[in-house]
């Protein structure tokens, strides 16, 4: 018969009775260890899958949301029905780590956020967006539009936000050619270019053309061709690809990574977010996890 979870990780039902599984217990001890020596709650889960360590009948994997569980979980020293699997030394020291992390993510994420502050647009009309914090909702913080016509307001969480953009950036660093310029369409000449050109034939056309003028001209009509042309980007994706082949993948948003690469980010409807590189790149989340305001 399979094994559902009714019951704390750690322990089993016998005879009526709540007892220690002794293997999951190993399991157990080793989580707190590895916890409280410095491992983070997402390298744990990672571990702990590759190992395929079953978390239940039904899988194998694990995740940072059921590590955090166990951690915070009295019963594993001796809390009511439940024997001690732990001692209480050892919980104390882990809540101990666990607390001073929870002080150095507030603190980290105050970083990135105020690095974003200034670099968030509206998906819908790509004005700038305001952080906005109000006690009134279960998600504190959310982004309005400060076009007045748009009126977007997206409500999500400062850490699910950096977590998004740290997804999306480890997959820049997984996958350099992300950085790659979107293909541009054709389009008319620009005004710059049109009134060099005429200036050109201007010239041409009087009597005595000065031959000075005319290569001055045509060397700035080169120069604006090439400036508006996809011919920079594609040097600038070139060097930003090989900075970034030597970057890590990173388990929280790193700020030196983000300002090196992103010029700004969209956030738009359901919490998608797109990061606009400085290469003129777009990469983006298909997920639809948090709410918009009515």
């Amino acid at each position: 018969m399979k094994k559902i979870r009714y019951i704390p990780y750690g322990y089993t039902m016998r005879n009526g009775r709540t007892v220690i599984a002794q293997e999951e217990a190993a399991v157990i001890r080793e989580i707190f260890s590895s916890y409280i020596s410095g491992a983070s709650l997402q390298s744990i889960a990672d571990l702990l899958t590759v190992q395929k360590i079953p978390y239940s009948e039904r899988t194998d994997v694990w995740d940072k949301a059921r590590i955090a569980r166990i951690i915070s979980n009295a019963k594993y020293i001796g809390e009511g029905e439940y024997d001690p699997i732990i001692d209480e030394e050892q919980y104390e020291e882990a809540a101990a780590v666990k607390t001073a992390r929870q002080r150095n993510t507030f603190k980290k994420n105050l970083e990135g956020i105020n690095l974003l502050r200034d670099r968030v647009r509206c998906a819908a009309c790509g004005a700038p967006m305001r952080r906005r914090v109000s006690n009134k909702h279960r998600i504190r913080e959310s982004w309005e539009c400060t076009n007045a016509d748009c009126g977007e307001r997206i409500r999500i969480s400062d850490s699910h936000l950096l977590e998004k953009v740290t997804i999306l950036m480890n997959r820049i660093i997984a996958n350099t050619h992300l950085l790659l310029p979107r293909p541009k369409k054709r389009k008319d000449l620009s005004m710059a270019v049109q009134q060099i050109s005429r200036e050109i034939d201007a010239e041409l056309e009087r009597d005595n053309p000065s031959d000075a003028l005319i290569i001055a001209k045509t060397v700035e009509l080169a120069g604006q061709l090439y400036a508006e042309s996809d011919a920079q980007l594609q040097i600038a994706a070139s060097i930003a690809r090989k900075r970034v082949s030597l970057m890590t993948p990173q388990e929280e948003f790193n700020p030196a990574y983000f300002g090196d690469i992103i010029a700004y980010i969209t956030l738009g409807s359901g919490g998608q977010v797109i990061l606009h590189t400085k290469t003129d790149a777009e990469i983006g989340d298909d997920e639809n996890e948090c709410n918009k305001d009515t």
